[in-house]
């Protein structure tokens, strides 16, 4: 569509040389330039794989709309499609960063383009050297820092495309959000990306870009999983100290499989609400020796345990204790002769060390506690899930079997910085060809819980 925008002026506003006796390109919008000028600043605006993706060049320097005309589509044709896909990449990401806001967008045109664009000024994308493609890395705050854009003169590479994914992860381009990274500059696990493809945990990220490497202790000093065949981790400002540490789906996947080939098949989990999906129901607090009790508090999941799990229990600056009870009668037909497992995964905060602790009490019919079994205090991992399991040998006499959990920080900061907790479990452990004359109907079969 041609506007009715008449430009009168007499220079071009690119080199500010005169109009008169040059050839001039009149864009659509109606602003007049010297065809070799725009040409030229198309030519120079070309996306390229060392810089995040910037369409300003694509602008027209008058009114900033993007410059359009017939005899120009050949330089600008691939970077429409570009920036389409880029607008396609902020939509997911505000999906993500504000799913209520996106949401309540949807149904208003003006509200959801003033998000768009929003996303448009404050997230960074980059176009990888791998498979050519736009993808999410950072926000534009972080880009803008000279030091970083620096650091990372060389090309981009997104995620999937990374050899450090690769030899991790079974399908990279679709486990990208289940991916665990390690802090470029220290072992931690990192929470933010920045620059296309410099990872960082909190702390480093809070130094930026002053930031100093952190050496790893090393062995079994160092909990996080190393390089094959390394006892450290590398830490400082190159590419090589970047590190994947797991993917979450890969390791879900991984476990069920290894759980079917491995262990006992059983019963369905009896445990209600095992992650909090349903805020606290099923799930009770208890009184400490001061009449005093801390219920475990629900959160948004930050790591990713699976695919499918989108929130956990955490914990607080005293400890935390919750509890759930289950009728084992009712779900089995002699609970005196079966095996039980009781299970659960737990993590900590990289900025906060965190204690976890687990319990499990067989009761008899009279309510009395008969059989009791528990972890030490455990130390809860920073930034990773670890599961941590109870097997109960048959009981005589077992009626009721309850589940405890118990968490806090180390440092009593204020609010909810202890240990998380997810996927509670009491199960009862049987072959497959027992299921029928060890559970009633209520207890269910289900081999991979």
């Amino acid at each position: 569509m041609t506007s009715s925008f008449t430009d009168n002026s007499t220079e071009c506003a690119i080199c500010f040389e005169q109009f008169e006796g040059t050839e001039t390109i009149t864009l659509t919008f109606g602003h007049r330039w010297h065809t070799a000028c725009v040409k030229q600043q198309l030519e120079s605006a070309k996306p390229n794989t060392s810089q995040r993706l910037l369409f300003s060049g694509y602008r027209c320097a008058l009114c900033k709309k993007i410059c359009d005309h017939p005899d120009l589509h050949d330089l600008t044709r691939k970077t429409d499609e570009l920036r389409e896909r880029v607008d396609a990449l902020v939509e997911e990401q505000l999906k993500a960063d504000l799913p209520a806001a996106w949401e309540g967008a949807r149904q208003d045109p003006d509200e959801k383009a003033r998000l768009l664009d929003e996303g448009r000024r404050n997230y960074a994308f980059y176009l990888c050297g791998g498979c050519h493609e736009p993808y999410f890395g950072g926000t534009v705050e972080c880009a803008d820092e000279q030091q970083g854009e620096l650091i990372e003169s060389e090309n981009k590479l997104c995620q999937a495309c990374s050899p450090r994914t690769q030899e991790i992860c079974q399908h990279p381009f679709e486990h990208g959000a289940y991916h665990v990274w390690k802090c470029r500059y220290c072992c931690n696990p990192a929470t933010f990306l920045c620059y296309g493809n410099v990872h960082f945990c909190k702390p480093c990220h809070d130094r930026n870009p002053n930031v100093q490497a952190i050496p790893c202790r090393g062995g079994t000093c160092c909990t996080f999983p190393k390089p094959q065949g390394q006892i450290n981790h590398s830490n400082g400002s190159s590419r090589e100290n970047e590190q994947l540490y797991y993917c979450a789906w890969c390791e879900s996947s991984s476990s069920r499989d290894a759980f079917a080939q491995n262990e006992s098949t059983g019963s369905r989990n009896f445990i209600v609400n095992p992650s909090g999906e349903e805020g606290t129901r099923g799930w009770r607090s208890i009184m400490n020796s001061r009449g005093q009790s801390q219920m475990w508090q629900v959160e948004n999941m930050e790591v990713r345990v699976d695919p499918h799990t989108q929130t956990n229990f955490v914990s607080s600056h005293t400890w935390a204790s919750m509890m759930q009870t289950i009728p084992l009668h009712e779900y089995v037909r002699d609970p005196s002769s079966v095996q039980i497992e009781v299970s659960s995964k737990f993590m900590g905060r990289t900025d906060c060390p965190s204690s976890f602790r687990m319990e499990a009490l067989v009761i008899n019919s009279n309510g009395r506690v008969i059989h009791r079994v528990g972890t030490s205090k455990l130390s809860a991992p920073a930034g990773f899930w670890e599961k941590s399991t109870l097997t109960i040998d048959p009981v005589i006499g077992a009626h009721e079997v309850r589940m405890i959990v118990y968490g806090k920080d180390e440092r009593f900061w204020s609010g909810n910085f202890g240990s998380k907790v997810c996927h509670c479990s009491i199960r009862v452990l049987c072959g497959e060809d027992e299921i029928g004359n060890i559970l009633t109907g209520e207890g269910g079969y289900c081999s991979l819980m």
